[in-house]
């Protein structure tokens, strides 16, 4: 593997981890709704180009297109930036290490698909380190939680269920469509219901986009260009050049990048029981998604869609975190 495509395999979970800080920057001057519609119509523009590219969806996508834009692009990065705006973004993204478990599950639970032991067991180990992530246990660090700190983490948890649909949802979607055309597509049924929120507002106060800082029109900025746009891309580039087990394996760097950039840029820090529940969580993570010996069918091994935001982990990546 030349050393280009290895710097090309790490900017994909550095990205999506970089969502996190671009994210709680945003808020600053925004709404989450009102970040999430400026980031992902920016996306949009750049996005809507290249559709010529890629095969025309039929009438029989548009549905699991459809909800793939509701799920993954609009309720789950509202739930993820409402729980940044409560909870540390170090936290926020450590939290999102159980996706591709709660996929997983979801997966076995719903659709019936075949799963390992070792896959069952990495599953209880990934929620049992969830438990220690949000200091369920002991009672006496429980308690001395805020209420604000129990909801942020409770939108999390919710979020993460969601994202869990929309990976199942996703993967009819791409049954005929490639990763970026599915972006593109999720986007725009997306955009909708944010564009409806949204504009009444801006147009009956547009001080909003004018006062808004720079920090936060650069949070915007990178969300949608770098954090989802470039992100889908890289992550596609690199899954046919690379393969998709050996791309997903590098996303297991998205919560430990989030954790690296959040911690010295905004001043946070980890109690040492947070850190046993995220590396716990991790090891279960591992064990429940890390390709076997057995070589996957076609259906298997296609890939999923890139996450709209924020946040990493097994496909569909966080082009965001969708």
């Amino acid at each position: 593997m030349s050393w280009k495509l290895l710097l090309l395999l790490v900017s994909v979970p550095l990205t999506a981890a970089g969502n996190l800080i671009a994210g709680r920057y945003a808020l600053d001057s925004f709404t989450p709704t009102q970040a999430n519609t400026l980031r992902y119509a920016l996306a949009l523009v750049l996005l809507l180009p290249m559709v010529k590219r890629w095969p025309r969806p039929e009438r029989r996508d548009l549905p699991w297109l459809a909800g793939t834009g509701l799920l993954g692009i609009w309720v789950y990065n509202f739930l993820f930036f409402s729980a940044l705006q409560l909870i540390p973004a170090s936290e926020a993204g450590l939290l999102e290490m159980i996706i591709p478990a709660a996929s997983l599950a979801l997966a076995w639970l719903v659709l019936k698909e075949k799963i390992t032991s070792r896959g069952l067991i990495g599953v209880g180990i990934s929620f049992l380190g969830i438990v220690w992530l949000m200091r369920i246990l002991p009672p006496s660090a429980a308690g001395a939680k805020l209420s604000g700190t129990w909801q942020g983490e409770i939108l999390m948890v919710v979020a993460v269920c969601i994202f869990a649909v929309y990976s199942i949802t996703s993967k009819f979607a791409m049954r005929r469509l490639p990763p970026p055309a599915v972006a593109t597509w999720s986007c725009v049924f997306g955009l909708i219901p944010m564009l409806a929120i949204t504009l009444p507002g801006l147009v009956s106060a547009p001080e909003v986009l004018t006062h808004a800082s720079l920090a936060s029109w650069l949070g915007v900025l990178y969300g949608g260009v770098i954090g989802f746009v470039y992100n889908i891309i890289a992550w596609y580039y690199c899954f046919r050049h690379v393969g998709v087990a050996k791309t997903n394996i590098f996303l297991y760097l998205v919560p430990v990048f989030g954790a690296m950039l959040a911690i010295p840029i905004f001043r946070e820090s980890l109690t040492v029981w947070q850190l046993f529940g995220a590396g716990l969580t991790l090891v279960g993570v591992v064990l429940a998604t890390w390709p076997g010996t057995k070589k996957p069918s076609a259906a298997e091994a296609a890939p999923a869609e890139p996450p709209p935001s924020d946040v990493v982990r097994t496909p569909p990546p966080r082009g965001d975190v969708p």
